[in-house]
C-alpha cells in the first residue's frame, strides 16, 4: 500500500499583529545582549563592519565577493573563528587539512609558508595545529569535497554543531561550488544556482540562522565588482541580507607587514548604510585580515541602495 506524502508547506496567513510577538523577542534579545556586554548573534570580528550591519550577522544570507587574490576564503575562515558562537564550515573546493594549515597560520601567527615548506616536523606543525583548534573549538567542517552536501543535510548537521548555543553560523565556499554539486536537479546553471539560493534562504529563516556564502564574480565584473557582481544569477543579490564586495589593486605592493590594502564595500546592507568602503589590511602568509587606520568612507550611486 502506497503512504500519502506529506504535503508540501505553504506560507501561512498572519494578520499584521501576529508579527508583535517576535518583534518583542527580537527587541528583548537585543535589550540584553546590549545591556550584558553579550553578542546577539554570530559576529564579523571586524569592529567597523560590524557596527555597520547592526552587531551582528541577521538571519539570512550574506555574499562574499571579490576579484582574483582579494583573500574571500581567507576572510569567510577568520569570520567563522571569530564570530562568537558555534560555525558549520561547508567546504567545496578546498581540503579540509589546507584549510586547517591556514587557520594555524593566522590563529598561530605562523607563515603559512614555514607549515609549508617542510622545515617544521610532524609534531611542531602538530603542536600548533592544537593550538589553532583551541582558540575556535565550536568550528566545525562539511567536507563537500569528497560527497555532496544537499540542504537537508547541511541544515540537520547546522542544529548538531548549535548544539546548546544560541547561535551558529553557516559557511558555504562556494555557493557555485556547492550548487554544483548539492544533488540539486536544474536543467541549466542559472536553474541550478536558483534553487540552490531558494534552498539555503529557506534553511536560514526556518532554523533562524545567518549564512554567508562565497561567489564568484561574473566575467564582466571580474575587475569592476559591485552588488551584481555574483556569477550565475541575479538572485543571489536580491535575496541576501548584505553583500560584501573585496577589491585588491593587484598592482600595489606590500607595506612592510607584509600587508595588501583591500577595500571591503558594502554593496547591499538591509541592516545599516549602504555604499560604506572600509579599508582593510590583508596578510597572505597570515592568512589574516585587519581593519585599516584610515575612516570609513560611504558613496552612494543609483546602483548601491537597500533592496
Amino acid at each position: 500500500m502506497n503512504e500519502t506524502p506529506n504535503p508540501q508547506p505553504v506560507a501561512p496567513l498572519l494578520r499584521f499583529s501576529d508579527a508583535l510577538t517576535e518583534l518583542r523577542a527580537d527587541a528583548d534579545a537585543n535589550f540584553e545582549a546590549k545591556s550584558s556586554g553579550k553578542l546577539r548573534g554570530p559576529i564579523t570580528g571586524l569592529p567597523r563592519l560590524d557596527k555597520e550591519i547592526s552587531h551582528a550577522l541577521a538571519p539570512g544570507l550574506h555574499g562574499v565577493y571579490g576579484n582574483a587574490g582579494a583573500g574571500k576564503t581567507a576572510l569567510a575562515m577568520q569570520i567563522a573563528a571569530s564570530c562568537g558562537f558555534p560555525a558549520l564550515y561547508v567546504t567545496c573546493e578546498m581540503a579540509p587539512s589546507e584549510l586547517l594549515r591556514r587557520h594555524t597560520a593566522r590563529a598561530t601567527q605562523t607563515y603559512l609558508g614555514r607549515l609549508k615548506s617542510g622545515e617544521m616536523s610532524g609534531a611542531e606543525v602538530e603542536s600548533l595545529a592544537r593550538r589553532a583548534l583551541a582558540a575556535a573549538p565550536g568550528f566545525c567542517l562539511l567536507d563537500a569535497t569528497k560527497a555532496a552536501a544537499p540542504p537537508t543535510h547541511i541544515r540537520d548537521t547546522a542544529i548538531i554543531a548549535k548544539g546548546d548555543s544560541n547561535h551558529v553560523l553557516i559557511v558555504i565556499d562556494s555557493l557555485q561550488s556547492w550548487a554544483e554539486s548539492a544533488g540539486l536537479v536544474g536543467g541549466t546553471e542559472y536553474e541550478t544556482l536558483n534553487l540552490g539560493i531558494a534552498a539555503l534562504r529557506t534553511i536560514a529563516h526556518s532554523i533562524r540562522v545567518p549564512i554567508l556564502f562565497i561567489s564568484e564574480r561574473n566575467r564582466e565584473s571580474m575587475k569592476s565588482g559591485g552588488l551584481n557582481a555574483g556569477a550565475g544569477s541575479r538572485k543571489i543579490e536580491y535575496g541576501a541580507e548584505t553583500v560584501f564586495d573585496l577589491d585588491r589593486d593587484m598592482n600595489d605592493m606590500a607595506n612592510g607587514a607584509g600587508e595588501f590594502e583591500i577595500t571591503l564595500k558594502i554593496a547591499k546592507n538591509r541592516h545599516g548604510s549602504v555604499g560604506v568602503q572600509i579599508p582593510l589590511l590583508f596578510n597572505g602568509a597570515l592568512q589574516q585580515f585587519r581593519e585599516g587606520d584610515g575612516p570609513g568612507k560611504v558613496k552612494m550611486t543609483s546602483k548601491t541602495r537597500n533592496l
